[in-house]
């Protein structure tokens, strides 16, 4: 019996591909990384799209092949020797469909798999009746980051669009993946830094503050973001605390510095060093505060001595 040949047309498609887009979107703005939004993924577009196999292949960069990271199948149990010749293969650049996206840049469609020329799992395929496969790349900037491949029980002829629309959902996931990364290093940064950095919002608190806070004044982050921040300068800082931060927040300067007191937790004070800027759009200022009291402790030391110098002529 000849093998169907399924066409995928009419308003219903495209109603689905945008269910796809928008599950995809979703899942990209709700997770915290990559590896998390990959099922969901998946899964989205297998759903959406009606086909019954997905998986993501990325590059070991150490022994340059690609490796199989996961996989879904709309069946749960369904093409188990596929999956597992899956999971132990390595591809090089050009070989088998995922190596021939990575090399190319470009999305692959096979109508047939069983009958592909490059296709070094197709044995197992036409055992468990996969026929029809597509693969597009993941790319940031030009360069393949990984590889999403999928798979019918059906042969399917190459659809364009499909394959344009998947290729702007790669372009996506590749901008998540930077973003993260930029996160990733901001966080590291945010975690290291020697200098207090806070990241304050319009409405007088603290949104977030890093570790160098509590190493300073005590405060550990729960309390300082519990409270107005003005209630951790000293009584006499504080109108001018309040002026300074309208200045960034109302009147929309772009870099303010400024010097205030803290209340240390332990009831001391601490001189601190202000440099602020505002980001709008989010209604916070990103701060760093750098501690002064021994600086301080000197100028007035300095100008005591200046002081008696002087009376002393």
């Amino acid at each position: 019996m000849a093998q169907q040949v399924h066409v995928l047309s009419g308003d219903g498609l495209a109603e689905r591909r945008l269910r796809a887009e928008h599950v995809v979107a979703r899942a990209l703005v709700e997770a915290s990384t990559f590896a998390e939004a990959v099922p969901r993924i998946l899964e989205a577009i297998c759903s959406a799209l009606g086909w019954e196999h997905g998986a993501l292949w990325d590059i070991d960069r150490q022994n340059d092949v690609l490796r199989c990271t996961e996989i879904f199948t709309a069946s749960p149990g369904a093409f188990p020797d596929f999956n597992a010749i899956s999971r132990s293969s390595a591809f090089a650049r050009g070989v088998g469909l995922p190596g021939r996206v990575w090399a190319g840049g470009q999305p692959v469609w096979i109508p047939d798999v069983p009958v592909d020329g490059n296709f070094p799992r197709a044995p197992v395929a036409a055992r468990e009746g996969l026929h029809s496969a597509f693969g597009f790349p993941i790319l940031l900037r030009g360069e393949v980051l990984s590889v999403m491949e999928f798979f019918s029980r059906e042969i399917r002829p190459p659809d364009p669009d499909l394959l344009s629309m998947l290729t702007t959902i790669g372009s996506q996931i590749g901008m998540f993946i930077d973003r993260r990364r930029a996160q990733d290093e901001l966080d590291r940064f945010f975690t290291l830094s020697l200098d207090m950095l806070a990241v304050a919002g319009f409405d007088g608190y603290f949104k977030r503050v890093n570790p160098a806070w509590e190493r300073t004044l005590g405060w550990s982050e729960a309390e300082l973001l519990s409270r107005p921040y003005v209630e951790f300068v000293h009584p006499d800082d504080r109108d001018a605390t309040n002026v300074e931060a309208r200045k960034l927040s109302d009147e929309g300067l772009e870099l303010l510095y400024f010097e205030n007191r803290y209340f240390h937790k332990d009831g001391t004070l601490r001189w601190l060093m202000w440099t602020s800027t505002p980001y709008p759009e989010n209604q916070v200022i990103y701060a760093a505060a750098r501690d002064i009291t021994e600086r301080k402790a000197a100028e007035e030391t300095l100008a005591c001595y200046a002081h008696e110098l002087e009376q002393s002529q």
